[in-house]
């Protein structure tokens, strides 16, 4: 099994990480980005709730940072992705369809996010092998089989699950990462949990 990796979530609001529950401000992404990536994260994925505010902090973030990171919008058209993706973003999630559309971006570039649910199926996955990678949102009971049977995919899969078992189940079915709430709990740590479980990890 390939080492797995362990990526932070942070949501973003005006340019400032806010707190998920209340909105309240945490502090600059850049400062979060320094932190995260010292405690042993091995991607950072943004999402920016709200209006697009291009440069500035997008700008400062990949000044800090030397792992990849990734921003998660509501892109209005190709345009905005453009920007994100020359404001520093290494990546950008899109909706499905979207995302397949992007695609002159380069493969590399676009994550397809796929919410999951009960009926989700391994054709869902195949329809987006235009994407250089799958983001599933979802951490239901059936993720660690979906997982399963798309390892045999071409394309990456990253799971957004909060949960650190659920996680490790996931992961050793199948998943390349798991995305998780920086404010959960430090990367190391969250890696420290998966270790337990036998899952090999970046470090």
């Amino acid at each position: 099994m390939d080492a797995r990796r362990v990526v932070p979530t942070l949501l973003v609001q005006e340019g400032r990480v806010v707190d998920p529950a209340d909105a309240a401000d945490l502090g600059a992404p850049a400062d979060w980005a320094r932190r995260l990536e010292l405690e042993g994260a091995d991607g950072i994925l943004f999402v920016e709730r709200g209006r697009r505010l291009r440069r500035g902090w997008m700008l400062d973030v990949a000044r800090t940072l030397f792992i990849p990171f990734a921003l998660e919008a509501s892109f209005a058209d190709a345009g905005e992705i453009r920007e994100a993706l020359e404001d520093g973003a290494d990546r950008v999630v899109l909706g499905d369809l979207e995302a397949l559309e992007a695609a002159r971006f380069g493969r590399a570039r676009v994550t397809a996010l796929l919410k999951a649910g009960g009926s989700t199926t391994l054709e869902d996955l195949r329809t987006l092998d235009g994407a250089g990678e799958i983001l599933l949102d979802g951490e239901g009971p059936g993720m660690a089989g979906l997982c399963a049977g798309a390892a045999h995919l071409p394309t990456p899969i990253l799971l957004r699950c909060a949960d650190p078992a659920r996680a490790a189940e996931a992961l050793a079915s199948g998943a390349d990462g798991i995305a998780y709430p920086a404010g959960l709990m430090p990367p190391g740590a969250f890696k420290d949990l998966l270790g337990t479980a036998g899952i090999p990890l970046r470090r």
